[in-house]
């Protein structure tokens, strides 16, 4: 038996040998052929793949166009900035890598829940997330990117480019003039999707900034934004880069060259926080502010200022998640450009408005007189900020000490007609059209249509829900009543709605109806009148250079990257008012009785200005809301024998307009007429309005 079992076993054992020999024939042909596949066939496209996983196409920001003062000084540029990023990538421990990068930052900010953060907030996952921006300039800047290169292998993924930031270097300086830059949203791509920006693009969100940012007219490209370039680079495992492949160059944006005088908008903002800031002493309300300075033969805006301030660099820096409860406070509202967008009670400074009504329409001549006792005497006159009068007044002594009585006197005369008429000629009670800014306000310049048109609705509505309450409470009552009581309460409810209606009637009628009073409010600057700062300025510009509106405008030129003038801006016609020159020649008159005369309100602002630089001004101090909140407003041109300048000026919650607003005024005329002697130089007066 034992021989024939060996017998057997070879013949088993020869036949496992063939088996294993044929599997391992099956699997090295397996093989051989996936490799072949691998090698030779599909080799083009791995080829392909590899060269694209080691090949990277990067965009290169463009730099900005800068934005400079007429006479060259820089309000707007871009400096150098590292940008840290990372991207995820595969095999990537990516908590590890954000750990290790926490560390290697060293930036208390920037812990790996913050880090973490980012990349969770970062809408585009196919794109790099930002971690941190830190200027080449910076002297913590080429240890940090040392520090990251030297531990490259800790952090695959992260990534270090250079490009361009904003920069503003004057600060807040002119901050809503300029405007701000900031993270293109998912609407504006939208807005934008004909003009090639991609999702990490930066983008002009306000003030010429947004402005100008990019237009393509007629195949003409005009705009900040420059376009950006590309390089292609090999990288390696860890993302970093072994050698250049090809560079398009980016094209710088166009410069922009403005109307803003450099050293008027200085001395304007200087001015205005002194007086702001004396002005909070007295009320802790205070804080806010606007004015606009004109060339009077061009309408150039020579410098604009609204407070409280904005640092565009805050946007593009980082530092505006630390100012946030600054910049969102409901009060100050520091993103609100108060210059344009703000609509403020004019008080006094609209009497030369009155005057010009009753003067063009004959009612009034300049030597007429009457005796103002301290209040205007027909039925819903309103007294004089001096309750016992000013006694006899004409035009020029009326605007010389702003006399409330007489303004009545006169506005009551020329009707509320004449008066709408005179302010729109000259431009109150809609925008401006300025050329360089938007979001302009429009304002209100009261009239009996406007006074319908604004109440109407109000007491239509008012009687709707009356009726719909009553409807609604009769419904019930009946629903549960008696055939008796139901004849009762149908009684009553047609009494309540007769005494509703009734009521609305009377209402209606005196709401919606024009009064003597609201004449005489409007006379004076008070009421309903609301108006924008840069609406005031242009207002007193006409005057001043004899009844042409022009259209303000902040931009000069556009200059392209190769130095060629892409656009200029001239001077345009807004309107030629019909007033008569005789009539506003008195009125121009009128107001420089203000600073020249003893009495004048304004008169301790400008007695020691040269005899040459005389101004023709007027003061104002307006009532701001229900509260009875008080703003100082002036206006002023010079000089008054050939007018070249006008401004207005308005400081929130003062008391008088002289003491405030005239003080901005004051250094703003000293600084255009080259006075360094009467600059910043201490007087002697208060004002009384």
């Amino acid at each position: 038996m034992g021989n024939q079992e060996k017998e057997n076993w070879k013949p088993r054992l020869n036949q496992r040998l063939k088996g294993f020999l044929a599997a391992i024939i099956f699997i090295f042909l397996l093989l051989s052929s996936r490799l072949f596949f691998l090698q030779i066939v599909n080799a083009q496209e791995f080829s392909k793949q590899s060269a694209e996983n080691r090949i990277r196409i990067n965009p290169i920001e463009a730099r900005r166009g800068d934005i400079l003062a007429r006479g060259g000084e820089v309000l707007a540029t871009s400096q150098v900035v590292y940008v840290i990023t990372i991207r995820t990538m595969p095999n990537q421990d990516l908590d590890t890598v954000i750990n290790n990068l926490a560390n290697l930052l060293g930036d208390p900010e920037l812990t790996p829940a913050a880090i973490k953060d980012l990349i969770k907030k970062n809408p585009y996952r196919y794109e790099p997330t930002e971690i941190k921006r830190i200027p080449a300039n910076d002297p913590a800047a080429a240890a940090l990117i040392a520090r990251l290169e030297e531990h490259r292998e800790e952090v695959p993924g992260v990534n270090i480019i250079e490009e361009p930031q904003r920069y503003y270097p004057n600060g807040p300086l002119a901050g809503h003039v300029l405007g701000y830059v900031g993270q293109i949203t998912q609407e504006e791509l939208d807005a934008h999707k004909e003009d090639n920006y991609s999702p990490n693009d930066k983008i002009g969100k306000s003030g010429i900034e947004s402005f100008l940012e990019y237009s393509n007219v007629n195949g003409q490209e005009i705009g900040l934004r420059g376009k950006n370039g590309a390089e292609q680079v090999e990288v390696d495992a860890l993302n970093r880069k072994v050698r250049d492949l090809v560079t398009l160059p980016p094209t710088p944006g166009d410069t922009v060259q403005l109307t803003i005088d450099f050293k008027l908008q200085q001395t304007l903002e200087k001015a205005m926080d002194q007086v702001i800031a004396s002005t909070k002493k007295i009320n802790p309300k205070a804080g806010g502010g606007a004015a606009v300075v004109l060339n009077v033969k061009t309408g150039a805006i020579l410098a604009l200022a609204s407070k409280p301030d904005i640092d565009p660099n805050d946007f593009v820096n980082g530092n505006y998640a630390k100012k946030a409860s600054y910049y969102n406070d409901p009060q100050l509202r520091p993103m609100f450009n108060r210059a344009i967008q703000g609509v403020y009670a004019p008080g006094s400074i609209f009497k030369p408005i009155t005057a010009m009504a009753a003067l063009d329409a004959g009612v009034v001549k300049p030597s007429d007189t009457i005796y103002d006792a301290g209040r205007y005497w027909k039925p819903g006159g309103i007294t004089c900020w001096v309750p016992s009068g000013h006694g006899n007044v004409d035009l020029n002594r009326a605007m010389a000490v702003s006399c409330n009585t007489y303004f009545q006197w006169a506005g009551d005369l020329a009707g509320i007609g004449k008066i709408d008429d005179v302010g729109r000629q000259f431009g109150l009670g809609q925008p401006t059209g300025i050329i360089g800014l938007q979001g302009e306000a429009r304002g209100v310049l009261p009239s009996p249509e406007w006074k319908k048109e604004i109440n109407a609705p109000i007491w239509d509505r008012w009687l709707k829900n009356k009726e719909a309450e009553i409807e609604k409470k009769y419904a019930g009552l009946l629903a549960s009543a008696s055939p008796e009581e139901k004849d009762k309460l149908l009684q009553q409810k047609e009494n309540e709605l007769k005494a509703v209606r009734a009521k609305y009637q009377i209402n209606y009628n005196f709401d919606t109806a024009w009064q003597p009073y609201n004449t005489y409010n409007t006379s004076m600057g008070q009421g309903d009148n609301s108006y924008t700062v840069i609406q005031l300025a242009n207002y007193i510009a006409t005057l001043a250079n004899g009844g042409t509106r022009w259209r303000p405008y902040l931009i000069e030129k556009v200059i392209g990257a190769d130095g060629s003038l892409k656009k200029e801006y001239q001077p345009q016609v807004a309107g030629r008012v019909t007033v008569s020159q005789q009539a506003m020649a008195e009125v121009r008159r009128a107001m420089l009785e203000a600073t020249q005369s003893r009495e004048g309100t304004a008169s301790f602002l400008f007695s020691d200005f040269p005899p040459n630089i005389k101004v023709g001004a007027k003061t104002g101090t307006a009532q701001s809301g229900p509260g009875g909140e008080l703003n100082g407003t002036f206006v002023a041109f010079a000089p008054y024998d050939d007018p070249q300048i006008a401004l207005a000026v308005v400081i929130e919650h003062a008391k008088h307009g002289g003491d405030s607003a005239g003080v901005v005024a004051r250094e703003v005329l000293a600084q255009y007429f080259n006075l360094p002697d009467i600059l910043n130089k201490p007087f002697n007066g208060v004002s009384v309005e």
